[in-house]
Parts: C-alpha cells; sequence; structure tokens
C-alpha cells in the first residue's frame, strides 16, 4: 500500500474518522474538488467563511459538511480523494472491530466468552479477510467505478462490524456511530450519482 494510504489508514485506526479525514484531505482544496454541493471535512479543517451544515452523529466525530459549487465532479483528484478515504474507512472498520473483539472477550454468554462462540469467531475473521481484500483493492483499482463499489463494500462491512456490537452498536454514544458517520462522509465524496447530497 502507498505511504499516503498507509497514513490515511493507520491515523484513522489510531486517531478516529476526524484525523483520518484531515490526513485524506491533506493538500485537497475541499471547496473546488468536491463532487457534490457539500463536502465531509474535519470540524478543526473547515476553511474559514464557509457554510458548514452539521448532523448530530457527525458533530460527535468531529465532522462537518461544507457547502460547495458542485462543479468538481468526476477526474482523477476526486478519485483520488476517494482512495484515500478508502483507506481511511479500513482504518475506522478496524479500530472498531479491535473494539469489538475486546468487549466480546469481555462479555460471556453459556460460562465462556461470547468471543470463544463458532459464529462470532467466524464473523470477526469474515471481517479481518474483508479488510484485507479491499486494502489491496484500494490500493490496485484506480477508475471511479471501482472507487464507488469499495465505498459500498466498506459500507455493508461497516454494518457487519457493526452488528458485533448487538444492541450496543446501534446507541450514538457507543464508538459504533463512527461506522455510520464515514459512510456519510463517503456519500459527499463520491463521483458517483447523488454525491453530495
Amino acid at each position: 500500500m502507498s505511504t499516503l494510504l498507509q497514513e490515511c489508514e493507520s491515523t484513522a485506526r489510531h486517531e478516529g474518522l476526524a484525523a483520518g479525514l484531515e490526513a485524506a484531505l491533506s493538500g485537497v482544496d475541499v471547496t473546488a474538488t468536491a463532487p457534490g454541493r457539500h463536502a465531509a471535512v474535519s470540524a478543526r479543517r473547515a476553511p474559514a467563511g464557509a457554510a458548514v451544515r452539521t448532523h448530530d452523529l457527525a458533530d460527535r466525530e468531529g465532522v462537518v459538511f461544507v457547502a460547495c459549487a458542485g462543479q468538481g465532479a468526476g477526474g482523477p483528484r476526486v478519485t483520488e480523494v476517494g482512495r484515500r478515504l478508502a483507506a481511511v474507512r479500513l482504518g475506522l472498520v478496524r479500530r472498531l472491530l479491535d473494539l469489538a473483539v475486546e468487549e466480546l472477550s469481555a462479555r460471556t454468554g453459556g460460562g465462556e466468552p461470547l468471543l470463544r462462540k463458532q459464529m462470532v469467531t467466524g464473523a470477526v475473521a469474515d471481517a479481518i479477510a474483508e479488510i484485507e481484500l479491499l486494502r489491496a483493492y484500494t490500493e490496485s483499482r484506480q477508475d471511479p467505478a471501482a472507487v464507488d463499489d469499495l465505498h459500498r463494500r466498506l459500507d455493508a462491512l461497516g454494518w457487519e462490524v457493526a452488528r458485533l456490537f448487538g444492541a450496543m452498536g446501534y446507541i450514538a454514544d457507543h464508538p459504533a456511530r463512527a461506522l455510520y458517520v464515514s459512510a456519510l462522509v463517503a456519500n459527499t465524496w463520491a463521483a458517483g450519482e447523488g454525491a453530495g447530497e
């Protein structure tokens, strides 16, 4: 994986979504590049004077949505941002998977940690395998359709990891909310139909 993609993934895994988003958008003129009318950015890095929209869950992750001209659709720059953002989302999924494993190791059912249950172990193994597959996909594919497909697959993977938290994965105060916010973030940067809406 390229150094920049590795940096984006590592930053998100160790520091969270907003920090990963900052790494992904490093050197990018957000308002000129974003394909839609709004672009997700770290709240700390929102362009001065820009019109900003907020979202309850995104606020908790330090992410805001900046108004853009919506004329930057397509092109290699948006595709590259999409790849960087995919690396961020991979790091975030890994961050939440690590937390899920920790929580499942501490919770018991039938006298043993839930992590030892065959279905749970299988779900964790499947998530790890998908992370590795999508990491290779992120590195090797550089066309817009592939990047859009990559984000769709990351959406699905995020849902699978959120399910490992049980009911806690659906509560706004739980760290799993970052997975939902990452899907919103990707939607604003995807070059496909409906981007930035």
